[in-house]
């Protein structure tokens, strides 16, 4: 007997209905019901670059972007005149001004579970 998928189950249900048929069935191949790649068309995107979130307060402006298909030595940045320039290789670039002058021997960039999060702290005056 098949179950009637719905539309409106949550992932706790599903999770539930799924060690319910382990339980019951000890012939249940899960790895037959159970995907863990993402899916085809993520995989053939090229690298990219999501969203910039930048934020500016009294101590230093910080830009966070996703980094979607590539590996952390594939991440570029660098500052120029007042610039941020992300990188992602050479196939596909970002270049922001920034919105106030920056101390850019004091920045920092770190690159972690796909989000670039680069701190740059503000010129002192």
């Amino acid at each position: 007997m098949s179950e009637k998928p719905t539309s409106s189950k949550d992932v706790s249900d599903m999770l539930d209905t799924l060690a319910r048929r382990m339980r019951d069935d000890p012939s249940f191949d899960l790895a037959a019901h159970l995907t863990v790649a993402p899916p085809q068309e993520l995989l053939d995107e090229g690298p990219s670059l999501g969203p910039v979130d930048v934020f500016t307060d009294e101590r230093a402006v910080t830009v966070t972007v996703e980094a979607r298909n590539t590996e952390p030595s594939n991440v570029q940045v660098s500052l120029l005149e007042g610039r941020l320039l992300i990188a992602l290789g050479k196939a596909f670039r970002r270049d922001l001004a920034l919105p106030a002058a920056v101390d850019e021997e004091s920045a920092v960039a770190t690159f972690r579970n796909g989000v670039l999060d680069v701190v740059l702290p503000l010129k002192r005056r």
